[in-house]
């Protein structure tokens, strides 16, 4: 039997995603007293974590001013698959969605949606479940001047997309996603939500949306239970070759009670 993971080292975990997905290079930290009622731990495990993010080089601590991240110490390479996870509404599920408002945008949001940093931006989270279970939690941030048109649209996005929403109902279409997807783990702002432990498992999913001049009106974080879960790839070439367009992903939730999925989404994903 495996000696469990210290809590430490599931924390310094959890701050490198969370900086890696949040913070710019320069940015200030929360306090260490912050972080222990945020992870609810005492100060020697947070002191524990934040060493090894320092002896990793991703973040500095400087006497008297505080802790600051440096960047990641090995960017994360982005891959451009055809199709993301596909939606949870398209699988018979619903959303639910938990937070809305105006917010100041941070640096992350700032830079997909081409905003100034401190620019006032529209959030939208959601959580996404499947026989009423939480299976997805999705973090959307849209221009102000595009949000507003989603603003208090909780019973119209039950059932659909952001994406869809936009372009069915206020004719701003979507020309093309731009995605990324990797592993990653379970952050406090959004463990619970999903009904997980902080630290656990998940795949992350970017997309940042287009429309016909280029412009981003959209852009989603979204974190799926990897228990629920599985990332399909068809290869044009078994035998080495790579499909650079592959004809076939998919990612289906697991049914508990079956093992797998009894239907199979049509057509592409989106938040």
């Amino acid at each position: 039997m495996r000696p469990p993971v210290p809590k430490y080292f599931t924390i310094k975990g959890v701050l490198q995603a969370r900086l890696e997905r949040e913070y710019a290079p320069g940015a200030q930290l929360p306090s260490e007293a912050e972080l222990c009622q945020d992870f609810g731990v005492s100060r020697a495990t947070i002191q524990q974590a934040l060493s090894l993010l320092t002896k990793d080089g991703l973040i500095k601590r400087e006497q008297g001013r505080g802790t600051f991240y440096v960047g990641p110490a090995t960017p994360r390479t982005e891959t451009k698959p055809s199709e993301l996870l596909e939606s949870v509404m398209r699988l018979e599920g619903f959303t639910r969605v938990v937070r809305e408002g105006v917010i100041v945008a941070s640096p992350r949001v700032a830079e997909r949606l081409r905003v100034p940093e401190g620019a006032q931006v529209v959030a939208l989270d959601r959580v996404g479940f499947l026989d009423d279970e939480p299976i997805v939690f999705i973090q959307g941030y849209l221009p102000l001047d595009v949000g507003v048109h989603v603003l208090h649209s909780d019973e119209a996005l039950r059932h659909t997309t952001v994406a869809s929403l936009l372009r069915d109902r206020h004719a701003i279409p979507i020309e093309a996603v731009v995605q990324t997807i990797a592993a990653s783990l379970a952050d406090p702002a959004f463990a619970q939500a999903l009904a997980v432990d902080v630290g656990a498992p998940i795949l992350e999913g970017e997309r940042t949306y287009l429309d016909h001049s280029g412009r981003p009106v959209f852009f989603s974080i979204t974190f799926y239970r990897a228990d629920r879960h599985r990332f399909a790839i068809t290869l044009a070439d078994w035998r080495g070759g790579w499909d650079e367009e592959p004809r076939a992903r998919r990612v289906h939730p697991v049914r508990p009670d079956v093992g797998r999925p009894t239907r199979e989404p049509q057509g592409g994903s989106e938040s």
